[in-house]
């Protein structure tokens, strides 16, 4: 879902430069707050003037108010309206299920909170690395001899397949039940 999401805003960008429209060239992020509200604004056909677009940009947003300005003086017509309706729509439909599987994951997740902190202590592994972890490999670690078992298993054992200075190649192994 996250990758459909990144393609509607993919859309979107395209769209927004097809009708030379240039926010991506005045603010780092146009699904942040400030874009959001200009892209709402641009979706409900307003005419965006410099004291309405003062009240739309965040206070934290480093482009300056003409900037912005002379970025979306494009020209939008009718039909790039509709196709922006259309991914915007979509993109927003795709949040709120990536939302709701996020709180779901969570209530889920509630017997193994001491196992995801655990988890998320180590470097390099955050709460969805973790989460991953359990949903992979579980919490029961007897299942496997040991940590070479286990790493194999997750298919992460280095391997040395290198003879007279040629590195042959090796199939993947298919993963058995332990």
């Amino acid at each position: 879902m996250i990758h459909h999401r990144t393609s509607e805003q993919n859309r979107i960008h395209k769209i927004l430069q097809d009708a030379n429209i240039k926010l991506t060239s005045v603010l780092s992020d146009i699904f942040g707050v400030s874009g959001r509200r200009i892209l709402e604004a641009i979706l409900n056909g307003e005419k965006i003037e410099t004291d309405g677009l003062r009240k739309m940009v965040d206070w934290r947003t480093k482009a300056s108010i003409t900037d912005i300005a002379s970025a979306i003086n494009g020209r939008i017509r009718r039909h790039h309206r509709d196709m922006l309706r259309y991914h915007w729509e979509h993109m927003s439909y795709l949040e709120k299920a990536i939302e709701e599987l996020e709180k779901q994951i969570d209530q889920l997740l509630s017997p193994y909170r001491k196992e995801v902190e655990l988890l998320d202590g180590i470097p390099g592994v955050n709460k969805a690395a973790a989460t991953t972890f359990i949903a992979e490999m579980g919490v029961d670690m007897s299942v496997f001899k040991s940590a070479k078992h286990l790493a194999s298993w997750a298919g992460v054992s280095p391997g040395n397949y290198e003879s007279a200075g040629k590195k042959k190649r090796v199939k993947p192994h298919k993963v058995t039940k332990l």
